[in-house]
């Protein structure tokens, strides 16, 4: 059976915010890279809390050997949604954490504002610039 018709009540879903991990970011939907409008390319698509779930299994199923990989993204996220962290603070530790998995590193860019995407290790020719 899928659980997508248990979404029909409104009542229901709001009783526990948070609970879900695909509410990491505290938005229900989230305008990636809506900065201003100054460049070239596709825009960029709403990220839904489905999204975020999407993406949250594929870390944990990368790292199924390595549990306390995940268990560090899971707190890294945390900090980050209570504001105990930056931007800038979880684009370091993301990296550091997905060091080799470009996959996963471009997939939590779409997380990000654009000028906090993390450049991947193969795009050092590109238009990103390394930050320190």
């Amino acid at each position: 059976m899928k659980r997508l018709r248990d979404n029909g009540s409104s009542s229901q879903s709001k009783r526990s915010p948070g609970s879900s991990s695909g509410d990491f970011y505290g938005q229900s939907q989230i305008p990636v890279g809506g900065g201003g409008g100054g460049g070239g390319g596709t825009p960029r698509k709403i990220i839904t809390p489905n999204d975020a779930w999407t993406y949250l299994m594929e870390v944990k199923e990368t790292f199924q050997d390595q549990r306390e990989k995940y268990d560090m993204f899971l707190k890294v996220i945390i900090d980050f949604k209570a504001q105990r962290i930056g931007n800038v603070d979880v684009t370091i530790r993301v990296k550091e954490l997905f060091e080799g998995h470009n996959n996963l590193i471009s997939g939590f860019n779409i997380f990000l504002p654009k000028k906090y995407e993390i450049a991947l290790e193969d795009d050092e020719a590109g238009p990103q610039t390394k930050k320190v």
